[in-house]
């Protein structure tokens, strides 16, 4: 199968491929170079939240002061139970 690169480097991927792999409009793409040859790979997004033993764990990566959101968090929780609220 052909396409054309047009004057601003875009390329149209066919239809068919994109209905057959899934990519949809404003979908991520990883473009590299191998062995002279390019290549277009769809960028897979996974959640860095999963759910273990009942317990919601953050596998990802974190930005900001982590111990003192958790420490606000605690105080809330702590100030709810203690004045008879639903934590």
């Amino acid at each position: 199968m052909k396409t054309t690169i047009d004057k601003f480097g875009r390329l149209v991927v066919p239809k068919n491929i994109r209905d057959r792999l899934g990519l949809k409009t404003g979908v991520e793409v990883e473009i590299e170079e191998q062995d002279s040859e390019i290549v277009i790979r769809q960028v897979e997004h996974r959640t860095p939240l999963r759910v273990e033993d009942g317990v919601l764990i953050f596998a990802g990566t974190a930005t900001g002061d982590i111990a003192d959101i958790v420490r606000r968090h605690r105080e809330e929780r702590l100030s709810k139970v203690a004045s008879g609220k639903r934590a």
